[in-house]
Parts: C-alpha cells; sequence; structure tokens
C-alpha cells in the first residue's frame, strides 16, 4: 500500500511538470553498455530545433499474414488488424481529440509512440534531474524502414540528443516488439533510465467499453483491474516482475511471478509476454480517470536502476541512478484473442503455447482410472530452539515415524504419495549450505533414511529432499568476502540465525555448491530435491563475479537441468516463470484471493495456463486460512492434494523454525486427508493431463472449470444451492458435469 501511494506522488508530480532530483551512482550489476558521449552533440540547440508534424493516416502495411497485419505511420505509431477477429484494430495511438480537456504532458504522452525517462549527467553537481521524454517534447525525427517480417522504427530526440530503435514483426502468431540495445545511442550528457515502448497500446475510454472489460496484471496468479466500474481508489498497479532485487537498496518490489499482461476489451483482448529484459521491466496498469480518461496498460523497461547510494557506516546517503547502461535487449510479442476466447481463459492458452514453444513443457502423459492423482505430501522432521549454551533440535517426525505415516495413508487408500521431507537434515529446518550434512541423527541418522526410502519406493512413491542452496554460513567452501553477494553499495548481504551469519548466495556460487554436492545426494538413492528459495533472484556487484538477474536466473536453470539429470525430478514453490520450465512440480502457487486495492478480483490465469503440463498445488491443507473455501478452490484451479503432518504435536516447534505449523500431526489429520484425498482424486484424477479450456463466473459466488475433454467442474462458494444442468450444486460444495461425474 505505501509503495503504491509512493507511486501516486511521484505520478502527481510528473503530472505538474515537476522532475525530483537524485544523485548520480555507479555501475549496473553484469553486462554494462558504455558509451562517450558526443562532444558535439553538446552544442544542441533545442530553440534552433523545429517540431516535426506527422501526418496520423499516413499508415502503411508492411506485414500480413492473413490474420493478422500489421501498420505503421510516419510518426511510428503502430496498428494490428486481427482479420480472425473481425477486422478489429488495436492501435499504439488513441484518438486523443476525444478528450478536449487533455492537455500537456500526458497530452503528448498519450500521441507518443514511446515515453523515455532519462537524466542529465551533466549536471551532476547539482544532483541529476530525471525527466521524461516523448515523441513531441523532444521533438523527434522518426524513420520507418522494412525490416524482416514487418519494421525498424528509428526514433531520434533531436533536443537530447539520444537515438534507438523499435523493431515491430510480424510472427508466426503474434507481434513481436524489440528494442535492440544495440540501437540505443546518448550523447550530449544525456542518458536513458527507462523506456516504455507502446504505452498507449490499446488504450480505451471507459465508455467505450460496452460489455465487459479489464486489464491483466501479474499479479500471484493473476488479477484484474476492471474498466466498467468506477474505482474508489485512483491509483495504477506497477507491477515489479519477480519481486525486487535485493542488491539494489530501496528499489520496491510486487508478488509478480509471470511475465505477461494484458487487456480485454469486450470481445476482443490481447496477451502481451516478456521474453526478454523481464528482470527489469515494470508492468504499469492505469485506470481511466488517473493521468488520462484512458485504461493503458504497458511495461517500463529500466536501464538504470535507481538506488539509495549510502555514504555513511550510519546510514546516511542519497538518491541516485546508475553511471552504465544494461545491454540487455528488451523484447515481448503480443497475441491475440477474439470472440469467446477473448478473456484471461484465452490469454492463458497463448501464455501456454509460449511456455511449450520456448522453454519445452510438454503435456503430462494421460492418466487413467488405474493412475490416481498424486498427493503432495510434507513430513516435517524437526528444527533447531536455541539452548543455554548451543542450539538443541526438536524432533517432529523421525524416519520410522514418517514410514508408518506413509503406511497408513496407502491403508486408508490414499496414494500415490510424493513425499517432500522438510527438516531431515542435521539441524533440521532452515538449515543452510554449502555442505549436504548426514541425515539428522535424532531422526534416524543416514540408515534411517535410508530405510525410509526404500519402503517408500517400494510402495510407489517418490521421496525428495528439502534443499536450500541460496544461503551459506562461513565454511571451508564458503568464503563470505569472495562469495558472498554484494548489492550495488558493495555491502555482502546476510542476515542471522541462531546467532550466526546467514550469507545470500549468489546464484553463481549456489550453481557452484550444487555441482559439487550433487554426487552427495545421488549416494543417497532419492529421487529428486526439492529447492526453496529460488522465489526470488538477485543481481550480483561483486566486483570479480557480477551478474545480472537475467543471468542469476540462467544459472538457477543450469542448477534444475543438472538436479534433473542426475537425481531424476526437481521441484519448488510459487512457478516463477523463470525456473518453471525446468520444474516437474511446483509447490504452494498462490491461487488465492487478490488483496490489490486497484486489481481487486483474482483470476486463474497461471494455473490455467500449466493445468495439464506440470503437478501444481495451493496452500498445504492443514494450514488453510479459511479450509472449505481453499478446499474449493484448490478444485476449481486444478490443483493436486498437499498437506504438512508431523507424528508429533507441532507444539513442541514453538521457539524454532517450524512455528508456524499450528495444526499437523498425524493422528489428528489422517482422517481427513483420507476423506477429502478420495474426492480430490475422484473429481481431478482423470483430469490432471487435461488442457483447461475456459473458466468463467456463472453467478456470484460460483465458478466453472471447463477442460478440453468437455467436462466441466462448477464450484459453489455461496451458503444456497446453485441449480445448474438439471442438477443442484450444493452449498459450499462441487459438482463434476460430463465423463460421468
Amino acid at each position: 500500500m505505501v509503495r503504491r501511494i509512493w507511486a501516486g506522488l511521484l505520478a502527481i508530480a510528473a503530472i505538474a511538470g515537476v522532475v525530483y532530483v537524485v544523485g548520480f551512482g555507479g555501475s549496473f550489476g553484469g553486462k554494462t553498455a558504455t558509451r562517450s558521449a558526443d562532444p558535439a552533440a553538446a552544442t544542441i540547440q533545442p530553440g534552433s530545433i523545429a517540431r516535426i508534424d506527422y501526418n496520423p493516416d499516413s499508415y502503411r502495411t508492411f506485414a500480413d499474414d492473413g490474420k493478422l497485419e500489421l501498420l505503421v505511420n510516419d510518426a511510428g505509431h503502430i496498428r494490428v488488424r486481427d482479420k480472425q477477429g473481425g477486422g478489429f484494430v488495436w492501435q499504439s495511438d488513441p484518438d486523443t481529440s476525444l478528450e478536449p480537456d487533455l492537455k500537456g504532458l500526458w497530452k503528448s504522452n498519450a500521441d507518443s509512440p514511446f515515453m523515455l525517462d532519462y537524466v542529465d549527467a551533466s549536471k551532476q553537481s547539482t544532483g541529476v534531474l530525471i525527466a521524461t521524454a516523448n515523441l513531441s517534447d523532444a521533438k523527434t525525427k522518426t524513420t520507418v524502414r522494412p525490416a524482416d517480417g514487418g519494421a525498424a522504427i528509428a526514433y531520434d530526440l533531436q533536443t537530447l540528443g539520444i537515438r534507438f530503435e523499435t523493431v515491430v514483426r510480424l510472427r508466426a502468431g503474434y507481434v513481436e516488439v524489440s528494442v535492440p540495445a544495440g540501437s540505443i545511442v546518448e550523447s550530449a550528457g544525456k542518458q536513458v533510465v527507462s523506456i516504455w515502448p507502446f504505452p498507449f497500446f490499446g488504450a480505451v475510454q471507459k465508455q467505450a467499453v460496452k460489455e465487459e472489460g479489464y486489464m491483466l496484471v501479474p499479479l500471484q496468479g493473476g488479477a484484474v483491474v476492471p474498466m466498467k466500474e468506477e474505482h474508489q481508489l485512483l491509483s495504477r498497479v506497477s507491477a515489479k516482475l519477480y519481486g525486487g532485487d535485493r542488491a539494489i537498496p530501496g528499489q520496491p518490489g510486487t508478488f509478480s511471478i509471470f511475465p505477461a499482461f494484458g487487456m480485454k476489451r469486450d470481445a476482443h483482448s490481447f496477451l502481451a509476454v516478456i521474453e526478454e529484459g523481464e528482470y527489469t521491466a515494470t508492468v504499469h496498469a492505469t485506470p481511466a480517470g488517473l493521468y488520462t480518461s484512458y485504461h493503458w496498460i504497458a511495461p517500463q523497461f529500466v536501464y538504470r536502476n535507481e538506488y539509495f547510494r549510502q555514504t555513511s557506516k550510519l546510514g546516511a546517503g542519497y538518491k541516485t541512478v546508475e553511471k552504465a547502461r544494461s545491454d540487455e535487449d528488451r523484447r515481448l510479442r503480443y497475441y491475440f484473442q477474439s470472440g469467446d476466447k477473448a478473456d484471461y481463459a484465452g490469454m492463458a492458452a497463448d501464455y501456454r503455447g509460449y511456455l511449450t514453444e520456448t522453454q519445452g513443457m510438454a503435456k503430462l502423459r494421460s492418466a487413467s482410472a488405474a493412475e490416481p492423482l498424486p498427493l503432495y505430501l510434507t513430513l516435517y522432521g524437526g528444527a533447531q530452539e536455541k539452548g543455554l549454551f548451543s542450539p538443541s533440535f526438536v524432533p517432529a517426525t523421525t524416519f520410522e515415524q514418517g514410514a508408518a505415516i506413509l503406511q497408513g495413508l496407502h491403508d486408508a487408500g490414499v496414494g500415490p504419495i510424493r513425499v517432500l521431507y522438510n527438516g531431515w537434515a542435521k539441524g533440521g529446518d532452515r538449515n543452510v549450505m554449502p555442505d549436504v550434512p548426514p541425515a539428522e541423527k535424532e531422526l534416524g541418522g543416514d540408515k534411517g533414511l535410508s530405510a525410509f526410502v526404500d519402503a517408500a519406493q517400494a510402495q510407489g512413491d517418490r521421496v525428495y529432499l528439502q534443499a536450500d542452496y541460496t544461503r551459506s554460513r562461513l565454511n571451508a567452501r564458503f568464503v563470505p568476502s569472495r562469495d558472498a553477494l554484494k548489492d550495488i553499495n558493495n555491502k555482502a548481504q546476510f542476515g542471522k540465525t541462531m546467532g550466526e551469519n546467514e550469507y545470500v548466495n549468489p546464484a553463481s556460487v549456489a550453481l557452484r555448491l550444487f555441482e559439487e554436492n550433487v554426487g552427495k545426494y545421488e549416494s543417497l538413492g532419492v529421487d529428486g530435491l526439492y529447492f526453496e528459495g529460488f522465489g526470488s533472484v538477485y543481481s550480483d556487484y561483486r566486483a570479480e563475479h557480477p551478474a545480472s538477474r537475467a543471468e542469476a536466473a540462467a544459472d538457477y536453470r543450469k542448477l534444475l537441468k543438472l538436479a534433473k539429470e542426475r537425481l531424476g525430478s526437481a521441484g519448488a514453490a510459487e512457478g516463477n516463470g523463470y525456473i518453471v520450465g525446468s520444474l516437474d512440480f511446483v509447490q504452494r502457487m498462490p491461487i488465492g484471493d487478490s488483496y490489490d486495492l486497484v486489481a481487486t478480483k483474482a483470476v486463474p490465469f497461471l494455473p490455467i495456463a500449466l493445468h495439464g503440463l506440470i503437478d501444481y498445488s495451493g496452500e498445504w491443507g492443514n494450514l488453510r486460512e479459511a479450509g472449505t473455501i481453499e478446499f474449493l478452490r484448490s478444485i476449481e484451479v486444478g490443483a493436486v492434494p498437499q498437506y504438512l503432518l508431523t507424528y508429533d504435536d507441532p507444539a513442541n516447534l514453538r521457539h524454532t523454525a517450524g512455528s508456524f505449523i499450528y495444526s499437523s500431526r498425524y493422528e489428528e489429520w489422517k482422517e481427513t486427508v483420507a476423506s477429502e484425498y478420495k474426492r480430490w482424486n475422484e473429481a481431478l484424477g482423470p483430469l490432471r493431463s487435461a488442457f483447461i479450456a475456459d473458466h468463467r463466473e456463472l453467478a456470484p459466488g460460483v465458478a466453472e472449470t471447463r477442460y478440453e475433454n468437455g467436462v466441466a467442474i462448477v464450484v459453489n462458494y455461496n451458503d444456497t444451492a446453485y441449480a445448474y444442468g438439471g442438477r443442484t450444486v450444493k452449498p459450499l460444495d462441487f459438482a463434476v458435469f460430463g465423463g460421468g461425474g
């Protein structure tokens, strides 16, 4: 909430024509591009440069495949005609004549094919001014030339001495928009902070939405900003993809785990997927009434981070931006839907296709009645608590007790079971690498673990061990001065647990440590690992090994690839877009309500995209905040069942890392697990490999999920019955229609 208010204040300052003053800072983690200023350009006299008036009707066709037509005008605006959608035209140039009161900066922004934030480095002695430029205000000279499958649009911001190029191409089923890093030229002391390509693409006034409209934003598993309703809070959603970067002090973050956004306008919609530059991108969804009368959604690609530069050990410092510019290309795809496909389910289907094309994800093998739905079961071994002189271990589930839990569940008709053993190693939960420790002696040691694995696998179960390579303690193989992640102020990142420093591992160090340890996991005979900590990706400013967030994500993918090659399987939490294609299962995907004050409605965009490609679960069944409601939501979005159980009373863990577990004792949960699993399996077992074809709200509190084989599941969250298909769906219950349901 605070972040959103701050963003709103900055935006108000922009409306008033105010620029804000910051300092000027250091270099960007990873690869950078530095260019010397052009001395000749320093003599630019803006007043002597004539403003260019472009003909808004000068559109020419640059590509046409019979389904989509790509047009560009002399100013560098684009239009896309969806021929399969009745010829509907998406355009980057809204008709601002419909808004006579729109003037000044936001009038020129709305008329521009780009917005560009920049700093004037020549004024470092008084701080650096961050300002926004656009086509008109920078007296931009645009040159459009044909390119393979489309057009290359060169923008020369004549008053600033900045040039860059946007390339638009018609590809197989989508339109590609890219900003090649090599096309950016800076001079006259002006330096690019961020670029917004075609920010008003698809912008629409509220009154132009006749039936239904919303903007899809990448918050949690998906959320929408309604476009017909009045917004009580005039603020925008600003989703920093993959959250904040710990290496950039003061950088805000959001829970954003997939690199896509979209817009629905009556019978037409589009989905944009950011496939390069997503680690530097923030998606902004701005409702009508804030700045303009248009709803608009666009990505902002950052080339120089703003950050807090610390100048003393007492914490004093100032806001600044990096000197060097990142040299990563920026690229996104626009997919278009129409008719009954023009909604978040249709957008999710296109995102599914994108994942299968670019990340190699494939459909799960077909299930049958003989292949029940797997139960994902986290067994919590134990954790340490502080002692008088040293920490002591508190056991919750020994390996022998774990085997008894599995046997009891199988006897109750549950299975197969995918066991995720948490707190199995010496020291238990939250024990950190770099060494693969032996199994905790109080749980049964290595022999006990081996016997547990053998017993589980003999029943057809699989065993995955918890691993966290994102943190380390001082060790002969981990030297903080060399290996700990450093932020842009050259500060090693760490926290304290049980009185010891725990350092943040750069992704490259995590990869190195895992490469050294993977053989030890092989010797344990387990089926794979599930990794914690991969839900965040950070850049690294170590002088000897700098890395960008993109490079860090690539190292995480290499680590997961190695785990699968050597051990068989790998899983992680949440399902972040940069690793989801490398996983075999996703634990605790966000499938709940949206708590954003603007994007007020959660939609199952990500579950729709992933169902049939990979198993995913919601919250642990025994730790739900709203038991029945969350069970029903898991059924609605096609999630597999997952629980966290202990053999002993979890109250014993209240002074340990397991203090979050308030109810988990197997004896108290075994009947609930068995009964819920039975219903879960009957409903979703035959659908495990099926794609979700559609999802909609039938009535307030009633949702329908329809699968590609025609089966529909209707979930009723209300306290009254709902009639559907000649049957009644009971209150707080669900029913299966079709397929013998």
